[in-house]
């Protein structure tokens, strides 16, 4: 599957945008349950705006400097707690969930979800 994607871009980056958004989604209904805002489409735009921010911040590029991943957690917080309307101690939690069900999805499937 990885070598029909890397032939087309577009459909791989929407494969892992599919991915992210339902990784996301499940990390978000794991830690809160019946979440009014956790829906398919909005965790595919937080996912896009995640995505943006990690290369933004230079996290990305500048992964082995405190600064960047400082400023992408602090983004990466406000987003969530604005997009589920969920406070700072869960939105930690969501963070928890993504990283065990993000590690699980790459593990099992082999593609890796953006990293949000």
């Amino acid at each position: 599957m990885l070598a029909t994607m890397s032939r087309h871009p577009f459909i791989a980056f929407l494969v892992r945008l599919a991915l992210s958004a339902a990784v996301l989604m499940l990390s978000v209904g794991w830690v809160t349950p019946r979440n009014p805002h956790n829906t398919f489409g909005r965790a595919v735009v937080v996912s896009i705006v995640l995505s943006v921010a990690y290369y933004l911040t230079l996290a990305k590029f500048f992964w082995f400097l405190l600064v960047p991943w400082l400023l992408y957690a602090g983004i990466w917080l406000a987003v969530v707690m604005a997009g589920y309307d969920v406070g700072f101690t869960r939105a930690l939690l969501v963070a928890l969930a993504l990283t065990f069900l993000s590690w699980l999805v790459e593990e099992l499937v082999g593609i890796p979800p953006f990293r949000a």
